[in-house]
């Protein structure tokens, strides 16, 4: 029976990529299919259908007192990863004025850098934050936030320009 790619390799016992992949995969496998096996019941179910937002919150207080009893790990290398993001707000703003969006991933939260951005390469700016951990905020609330700041805008602009008084041509004869 011929095998072909990489099932022929394995089978004449000659690697195709690293072992570590290959235990990888077959663990993968392995938690699918014992999930496949498992007995369904209802109660799983109606506790995998409830919502995110019928979870009990902590209160925001009680967070932050908690986090601050946390001593820092990591303060070096944190401080380090902040001056190299900061040395990056230069691009981030020319970016940003080419019509491009930033992206921000990874582990802890990203809001003290992004304000600390906005704050100080942004200052001549329009910056509309929109904090999105909020659960009472959904995307018709921004759209119209954004149109009724735009609209203030606008109309401040209108004013401002009307009051400008406009200089009759003077003739020196």
């Amino acid at each position: 029976m011929a095998l072909r790619g990489g099932h022929a390799a394995a089978a004449a016992g000659v690697s195709s990529g690293s072992e570590d992949d290959d235990e990888e995969a077959g663990f993968s496998r392995s938690y699918f299919l014992a999930k496949e096996k498992e007995p369904s019941s209802g109660k799983k179910r109606a506790r995998a259908a409830g919502k995110l937002s019928d979870l009990n919150l902590v209160d925001e207080q009680v967070l932050r007192a908690s986090l601050a009893e946390i001593p820092p790990k990591h303060e070096r290398e944190v401080e380090a990863l902040t001056r190299s993001y900061k040395e990056q707000y230069r691009n981030w703003l020319f970016e940003l004025r080419c019509g491009f969006g930033l992206l921000m991933y990874g582990f802890g939260s990203k809001k003290m850098l992004l304000e600390d951005f906005a704050s100080t390469t942004l200052s001549d700016f329009i910056v509309i934050v929109v904090n999105g951990y909020l659960p009472s905020i959904n995307l018709k609330q921004v759209i119209v936030t954004i149109a009724e700041i735009f609209w203030e805008q606008t109309n401040l602009e209108k004013r401002q320009t009307a009051q400008v008084p406009v200089a009759a041509f003077a003739s020196n004869q």
